[in-house]
């Protein structure tokens, strides 16, 4: 083999060495590449897989019986009669409820007004009265407890019976015997925590009326120790203080308190909705 045949054996050696090189650079790019893309991709699907997997923890349903040893430890430390008071209580996200006195009836005082005020407000939204003709009036009512504004749109509605045939449509509990039309403002806690709890279901259809109630009487009954603009209406006529609302803030729930204690029952009512509040919202 002479000096030339050699110089283009040598040449072609490196060649084929040279490509040998880069098909081995060029296999582990790809191999390095495809791990990458191995490891990320199963990131992304472990994540996913996460995702998809995971179940939202269903909030524990509360223990009513605890919050009714609470009310009940506070009318016995403060030497309250238990028939001086009655009130329903219901959690609203489980449909539980609570009660002392529920079924005894009392006398409403202006708490009357929230079932009247709903009355009123089908009616605007069946189109058969124009809101415009009533909004002042209702709002009147439930903010200052417009006692002629209230008379004005009750006696429209016939009296007392018409009235009570009409709200037995928020309680399907209450059976509208010849006893309940005829016993004029007079109401169970139980009655009205129902028609309260149907206001709270409904809400778009009352949302001015809902708006009203967080109006009435800030700082003061259910909102007395709370100051969160409490959804509510008082009532108070010698003797008796009441109140009727729903929470909006926090864990919702609705509560009646009905009390015979005179002036002193405005402040049972507000440490009786405290406890329930800090109930309902720490004890999750």
């Amino acid at each position: 083999m002479n000096k030339e045949e050699k110089k283009k054996k040598v040449i072609i050696l490196l060649g084929i060495w040279g490509v040998c090189m880069l098909v081995c650079v060029v296999i582990g790019m790809s191999r390095s590449t495809k791990a990458i893309v191995k490891r990320e991709t199963g990131k992304s699907v472990i994540a996913q897989t996460e995702t998809v997997d995971a179940k939202p923890e269903e909030a524990p349903t509360l223990d009513l019986s605890a919050l009714q040893s609470k009310l009940k430890a506070y009318l016995k430390e403060n030497d309250i009669g238990s028939k001086d008071v009655g009130y329903y209580v219901e959690d609203l996200e489980s449909r539980q409820s609570i009660e002392n006195n529920g079924d005894e009836l009392y006398f409403a005082a202006s708490t009357y007004k929230i079932p009247l005020a709903m009355v009123w407000y089908d009616a605007i939204n069946a189109g058969d009265v124009e809101e415009s003709e009533y909004r002042d009036l209702l709002e009147n009512m439930i903010v200052y407890s417009d006692n002629d504004a209230a008379e004005y749109l009750f006696e429209s509605l016939g009296g007392w019976g018409e009235f009570k045939d009409a709200i037995t449509a928020y309680d399907k509990k209450q059976k509208a015997d010849s006893d309940y039309l005829v016993l004029d403002n007079t109401f169970t806690p139980a009655n009205m925590g129902h028609i309260v709890t149907y206001l709270y279901d409904h809400q778009e259809e009352y949302d001015h009326l809902i708006k009203d109630m967080k109006k009435s009487m800030p700082g003061q009954f259910l909102d007395r120790n709370l100051n969160i603009y409490f959804a509510q209406k008082y009532g108070s006529y010698e003797e008796a203080y009441n109140a009727a609302g729903v929470s909006l803030t926090g864990h919702p729930y609705v509560v009646t308190i009905y009390t015979d204690l005179g002036d002193y029952g405005e402040s049972v009512i507000g440490d009786l909705n405290e406890i329930c509040y800090d109930f309902f919202n720490t004890a999750e």
